[in-house]
């Protein structure tokens, strides 16, 4: 990759466009969406991860989640999705994910993103 295209790829997943259009989509998105969103992904990635046979995925982030809850630390961190556990694990995940299998569940993602936050606001908008 040339040093013209590395300015404008600084994060992990700005490589992926529809990756990232998902994810500032969720940044962009009310706190209530992005709890729904993060727990969603986390469950579409473990499906996946299971149908490959893996299953420690669940355990894992399960205590992180409990022990994050047990035992508040003070975090200070960049990135826009560490402030809330749920959706630091949920990222992480797709962070973490094998290429294949991210390429795989990057599309599921973004659809199930665009969905939830298109459904919050039509019913934010009915009367």
């Amino acid at each position: 990759m040339s040093e013209e295209n590395t300015a404008h790829h600084n994060r992990w997943y700005d490589d992926d466009p529809a990756l990232t259009r998902a994810l500032e989509q969720l940044r962009m998105a009310p706190d209530k969406y992005q709890a729904q969103v993060a727990l969603n992904i986390i469950k579409i990635i473990i499906e996946h991860k299971q149908e490959d046979g893996e299953t420690t995925e669940l355990t894992e982030v399960r205590e992180r989640m409990e022990a994050s809850l047990q035992n508040p630390q003070p975090f200070q961190s960049r990135r826009w999705y560490d402030l809330n556990e749920a959706l630091r694990s949920a990222i992480d995940l797709i962070q973490d994910c094998p290429d294949d299998l991210q390429q795989n569940v990057v599309p599921t993602v973004s659809r199930m993103i665009e969905e939830t936050l298109k459904q919050g606001l039509d019913s934010s908008t009915s009367p």
